[in-house]
């Protein structure tokens, strides 16, 4: 008898033993938060990881700055490819339109805000250099003078729109094959344009005078206009009434 009580404390203490040992591994009730990234972005960072850190350098023709938008961008030329680098390590506005330079990118991420912040591969500008003048720049250094222009106070434009329209006319100016234009380039006339709102064919359009004041009188040597949405430059053809596309 004394042998089975024995025995049946001895089941006991292991029993309550192994009871205690589960209750002390019990997990606290404490929440962890998920830090987790979704498996959609997930999976586009690990398809973008070869991709990565690629650096590369070639030539290209320099076109514009955007600093409009989340990211900051160079938009360059390479024969009929158009890049647009991300800029937002690169403080230096000088270049211009049409200006020659050696380019080094590498491709790395970016985040689409408004998309679910998706990673996306883009080429990301290291460093740029101006290896020679286009015509804007050799138009700035042989004719020294800005470019005068007015518009009706009715529209009211902003610098920064203002600043963007004087660059393409002087874009225009400087390549312009118009022997009015180069003759006043020449002779170093003060060469002004006026502004103004123009729609053609349900595009709106900024209509621009390009000429000279001579004896207070505004004489208009050729009309372009530009589109307002693509920014492409036209030259009007007065005689058949038509725009033509300038490259």
């Amino acid at each position: 008898m004394k042998k089975y009580f024995y025995i049946l404390n001895f089941i006991f203490t292991i029993f309550t033993f192994v009871l205690q040992s589960c209750e002390n591994e019990k997990p606290n009730n404490v929440q962890v938060e998920n830090s987790e990234k979704p498996a959609s972005i997930l999976a586009v960072e690990n398809r973008n990881k070869d991709k990565k850190n690629t650096y590369l350098k070639n030539t290209f023709v320099f076109n514009f700055y955007d600093d409009n938008g989340d990211y900051t961008r160079l938009n360059a030329q390479n024969g009929n490819d158009s890049y647009g680098f991300i800029n937002d390590k690169n403080d230096d506005r000088s270049l211009l339109r049409g200006d020659i330079c050696e380019i080094e990118w590498k491709k790395d991420t970016i985040y689409i805000a408004g998309d679910g912040e998706t990673p996306e591969i883009a080429d990301w500008l290291v460093s740029i250099k101006k290896i020679k003048d286009g015509n804007v720049s050799k138009f700035r250094k042989a004719y020294k003078k800005e470019l005068k222009y007015h518009w009706s106070e009715e529209n009211n434009y902003s610098k920064n729109y203002l600043d963007e329209i004087y660059l393409l006319v002087e874009y225009y100016i400087a390549n312009s094959k118009n022997e009015l234009i180069k003759h006043s380039i020449k002779t170093k006339e003060q060469l002004e344009y006026s502004i103004e709102e123009r729609i053609e064919n349900n595009r709106d359009y900024e209509m621009l005078g390009i000429g000279y004041t001579f004896e207070h009188r505004f004489s208009i040597m050729q009309w372009i206009y530009i589109d307002r949405e693509t920014k492409q430059i036209y030259e009007y053809d007065l005689p058949n009434e038509r725009l033509i596309a300038f490259e």
